[in-house]
């Protein structure tokens, strides 16, 4: 009996690449290290401030949500400039980024400009990192979410329609539109919090922590699952200890050939449910693959291809019940460990 067609969707937990020493940018230009610079008075939240224009940025590439539906349809790739500054008490970080209409009012119609950053709840060694949109189940991801009119919420998600309002973290935003830029700085106290799900800082101890962005334009009606988002990005305490054994085990290790990966892909049936760059039938059966190789790491497209049901992104089509329990449509791809090397490879080249 043929088994049923091989399906490369169900794109969870985004790897976090890394390198064995904290370079600006890393494999395939997808995550960066974001530099937290020390300073010896508390950051202000001035969008606006001088000492921001004093900061070298680091640039993080923000790809168009294109895996579910709603897919975002407002063009092509947005860079945004981040800027990152703390103290003894306080992380502040100025994130930039280009939108020629300010959108700042909300309702029937109508959508504000937002940018969010999305935080692990959990993280270092031997910690998986939450799915980049929204999170998974057992893995969620903290949210701070700033809207230009003005409003500031801190979420968390373990997974899409999962989303809930957590109890005050102290988090605050302020936002400036100006010769059609956004600039917005978000500030948050170390002080530990003792309930809900907040992401925690510790300089002293992780000199480093995983960030990820989302950005949603107004006039283009983007809202909810319509936005643009990053791949996980290292935002780096300055003058702190980072464990680098932690980020070696996220570094791509293994490398395939590209040409014969893309004949796999329509060899195992993979051209038959997902949409990507260069496949002419374009089927909507399973999640786009179009921005796969810029937000997904190599590690994790590999896991995804031999385990599809360890972490699935809820959507239609892309699951089933069985024997009780939640289960991928995509079986576990039937091949050598090379072809699967060599199909990874492919789907690093959609971008």
């Amino acid at each position: 009996m043929r088994r049923p067609v091989q399906r490369l969707g169900q794109l969870g937990v985004i790897a976090l690449l890394a390198a064995l020493t904290f370079s600006p940018a890393l494999a395939g230009d997808s995550v960066s290290f974001i530099s937290a610079r020390q300073a010896s008075a508390e950051p202000l939240l001035d969008p606006l401030g001088p000492v921001w224009e004093s900061l070298a940025p680091t640039q993080v590439t923000l790809y168009p949500q294109a895996s579910l539906i709603p897919a975002s349809d407002s063009g092509g790739v947005l860079n945004a400039s981040v800027r990152a500054l703390y103290s003894g008490k306080t992380l502040a970080l100025h994130i930039e980024w280009p939108d020629a209409t300010r959108s700042a009012t909300r309702g029937v119609g109508k959508f504000a400009d937002g940018i969010a950053l999305q935080w692990p709840l959990r993280y270092g060694p031997g910690i998986s990192l939450p799915y980049v949109g929204m999170g998974h189940r057992d893995a969620a991801a903290a949210q701070w979410l700033w809207r230009a009119d003005g409003s500031m919420e801190t979420l968390a998600a373990e997974g899409f329609g999962t989303l809930t309002t957590q109890s005050p973290d102290g988090v605050m935003a302020r936002g400036a539109w100006r010769d059609g830029k956004w600039q917005v700085v978000f500030m948050r106290s170390f002080a530990p919090l003792t309930s809900g799900q907040h992401v925690r800082f510790d300089p002293a101890k992780q000199g480093a922590v995983p960030v990820a962005l989302a950005l949603w334009n107004g006039d283009a009606q983007e809202r909810n699952g319509k936005k643009h988002l990053s791949a996980w990005q290292v935002l780096r305490f300055e003058n702190t200890p980072a464990n680098e054994a932690y980020f070696k085990t996220f570094s791509a290790t293994e490398n395939g050939n590209a040409e014969n990966g893309k004949r796999l892909m329509a060899e195992k049936g993979c051209v038959a449910c997902h949409s990507f760059p260069g496949n002419a039938a374009q089927p909507t059966i399973g999640p786009n693959l179009a921005y796969v190789g810029a937000i997904h790491h190599l590690d994790y497209l590999l896991e995804s291809i031999m385990k599809p049901s360890k972490i699935i992104v809820p959507g239609k089509n892309y699951s089933m019940i069985q024997s009780g329990k939640l289960v991928s449509l995509m079986p576990p791809l039937e091949g050598t460990k090379q072809e699967r090397r060599d199909i990874a490879a492919f789907l690093q080249t959609l971008r």
